[in-house]
């Protein structure tokens, strides 16, 4: 009897772990299409070299895919421990340091950090801002918000907000103060997509809290913990 042939289009991680689940069935022909210069889509790590003292030293780093939680993932978790990919705990920490400027208006330097209130106040000045204060007002009354949109998708009802509302609206809507979308809001997203500052707003506040969500991005205690992949993205690829 004849094989069956399957097509499979795209060597990311979906088409990986498609291929990978079919090999079982002899019956089957796999071929997978690519279209890029390289298999594995978003996950690809890259050597670098750099100069030391002792020489030069080559690293290797993710240019995309880097870490994932046992929560959010658990299907990539169990693929990894099948196929004896070796993980890790990292370490996932959030900061912001933005100069002053004459173009931007600044006057003035901020800092902070995310991992305790000794390094959120960590540029001591802080304590004396009202803008500051505003902005850690903000932060907690944005997770509570985005949190009941949130749920109310996971329950799919959508109440709450409209289906399409953009990023830009929504915290117009709320009135979210300037200090709490340029020195939290604009670069916590913008860390996490790569992209213009018009563009993040564009987005669909929806897709922007249900990610959040997911993560435990909108959670102060209780986070998950994150792990990643020794080696690099590579050593599943």
């Amino acid at each position: 009897m004849a094989k069956k042939k399957v097509a499979i289009v795209g060597a990311g991680i979906s088409g990986l772990g498609c291929a990978y689940a079919l090999r079982q069935h002899p019956d089957l022909e796999i071929t997978i299409f690519e279209a890029g210069k390289h298999i594995g889509g978003h996950s690809n790590t890259v050597d670098i070299t750099l100069n030391a003292s002792t020489g030069p030293m080559t690293y290797g780093v993710d240019t995309g895919f880097l870490v994932f939680n046992r929560k959010t993932y658990p299907r990539l978790v169990r693929l990894f421990e099948e196929i004896g990919v070796p993980i890790a705990p990292s370490e996932m920490s959030f900061s912001v340091s933005i100069d002053a400027s004459e173009k931007t208006g600044r006057d003035q330097k901020i800092e902070w950090a995310g991992n305790d209130l000794n390094s959120f106040f960590g540029q001591r000045s802080n304590l004396l801002s009202p803008s500051f204060w505003r902005m850690a007002y903000d932060i907690l009354r944005f997770n509570r918000l985005a949190t009941k949109l949130a749920e109310e998708q996971i329950a799919d009802k959508l109440e709450y907000s409209e289906p399409d509302e953009r990023i830009k609206d929504f915290l117009d809507r709320n009135r979210f103060s300037p200090s709490f979308r340029e020195n939290y809001f604009l670069p916590m997203i913008g860390a996490i997509w790569s992209c213009s500052v018009e563009q993040m707003l564009e987005f669909p506040i929806q897709t922007m809290v249900r990610f959040c969500h997911n993560h435990g991005l909108l959670q102060i205690q209780n986070r998950p913990q994150w792990l990643t992949i020794k080696g690099g993205s590579r050593e599943y690829v």
